[in-house]
């Protein structure tokens, strides 16, 4: 980071409409793909914006001044987050930029900072951000939540629908969107590490008249879950190839997702290809044959199924917090004093903190107390711990952290069944 010049004064605040112009400076050279950077397109996201200052409440954009001008800005999300099976707050970092010419003068640092804070005094449990560089994110202390896998697969290969689910399929008109949110929302509540949908995606998945959705009804005409796709042309020369984009694959139960997999498997006449992304580790035995349309060999003996990739990165706030507010998370049963030690990268100090898993619960010790287990970690990789992202003893053996004492005791009470994922844009 940069040194800031004493002399320099600077304020965060909320942005107003007279800002946006200077905002308009700061965006469109921030993000510059598919920019074309003139009027028509200033003007463009001119009206976005101001919309968005005007209408949205859980998401708030603020900027960073330098004297009065507008050097940095982000946009902060107050989401409501499933943790373990229970919707609590979180916050998100989006669409964080620096003025071209104000950069390395720890303008982003200190938007963090800002950003943290504002979490912490609307009560989020976690941060939540989308990295562009993430080194940058985990030397502030922040961990990865599960990965993404994306399969490219002949959609021949997906499991063919039964004739008796057929009945329960239709495909979903533009006004039915509501109840395709409504589902959503559902799925966000059963689903570890899921959040609903904030005001800016849901105007832009509203407004995309090119996602067509198929969705699954119950006998009482319910929908229990839908596929949002797109068609893509996979060719420049033919105009018959083209390939299933998966945007969203939302399902109340395996049986669902099944029906909704066949529903695709019915367009293989259009799309002889299929693109979908999950964050289902075990996505691959639902196929009969897995192996993607690359047709990649990996030594020694090994088929390519599909690409895995980080994306949301978090933080907890305040690890006692996170403890005391999740203590319905379920454990099995045994009885561990665990202590954790860790750096906190922002605060820049040492921090210890002691729970003890006990009567299928967890909470927060008494410092001091005896621990039948210590562990040494980073900061990010504590909250991938007590998320349930990875496995203490995965950790271990990678040297990516130390522990002494009852470890693989440890490692058993903390494993999660569905590690934490989203799909969410922001």
């Amino acid at each position: 980071m940069g040194m800031e010049n004493p002399c320099q004064t600077r304020k965060i605040r909320p942005l107003a409409e007279a800002d946006i112009e200077a905002y308009l400076d700061i965006y469109l050279n921030s993000y510059p793909a598919y920019k074309t950077l003139d009027a028509e397109c200033r003007q463009y996201y001119r009206e976005k914006h101001l919309l968005e200052l005007r209408e949205d409440r859980l998401v708030k954009t603020v900027g960073l001044f330098e004297d009065g001008v507008l050097i940095a800005t982000m946009k902060l999300i107050l989401f409501s987050m499933n943790y373990f099976g229970r919707m609590q707050p979180a916050c998100g970092l989006m669409a964080l930029e620096v003025h071209p010419l104000h950069k390395k003068q720890g303008a982003a640092l200190e938007m963090v900072r800002y950003f943290e804070d504002y979490a912490r005094e609307n009560g989020a449990l976690l941060t939540l951000l989308l990295p562009f560089r993430i080194g940058f994110y985990r030397r502030m202390g922040y961990g990865f939540a599960g990965k993404l896998y994306e399969y490219r697969l002949p959609t021949a290969v997906l499991p063919a629908p039964e004739r008796e689910t057929r009945k329960h399929l239709r495909l979903m008109q533009p006004e039915d969107f509501d109840e395709a949110l409504a589902c959503y929302n559902r799925f966000a509540a059963k689903n570890h590490g899921m959040v609903e949908k904030h005001e800016e995606e849901i105007r832009g998945a509203r407004g995309d008249i090119q996602v067509r959705r198929i969705g699954y009804y119950d006998d009482g005409g319910m929908l229990l879950g839908y596929a949002a796709f797109r068609f893509e042309s996979a060719s420049e020369t033919n105009y018959t190839q083209n390939r299933l984009s998966v945007e969203e694959l939302v399902y109340e139960n395996g049986a669902v997702l099944r029906a909704l997999l066949g529903a695709l498997k019915l367009q293989e006449d259009l799309a002889q290809t299929v693109v979908l992304r999950t964050g289902e580790e075990d996505f691959h035995h639902l196929l009969h044959d897995p192996q993607d349309v690359s047709k990649r060999y990996i030594d020694f003996g090994f088929l390519q199924t599909n690409v895995s990739a980080v994306g949301t990165m978090f933080k907890i706030v305040d690890v006692r917090d996170f403890v005391e507010k999740t203590a319905y998370r379920p454990f099995p049963a045994g009885r561990l004093a665990a202590e954790f030690r860790y750096y906190d990268e922002m605060g820049h100090r040492d921090e210890c903190i002691c729970i003890r898993f006990a009567d299928g619960c967890w909470a927060i010790v008494k410092d001091g107390a005896a621990a039948d287990v210590t562990v040494t970690c980073g900061q990010g990789d504590l909250a991938s711990l007590l998320m349930g992202s990875c496995e203490l003893e995965g950790m271990i053996r990678l040297g990516a952290v130390s522990a002494y004492g009852k470890a693989q005791e440890l490692s058993r009470l903390l494993h999660c069944s569905q590690k934490p994922w989203l799909n969410s844009d922001y």
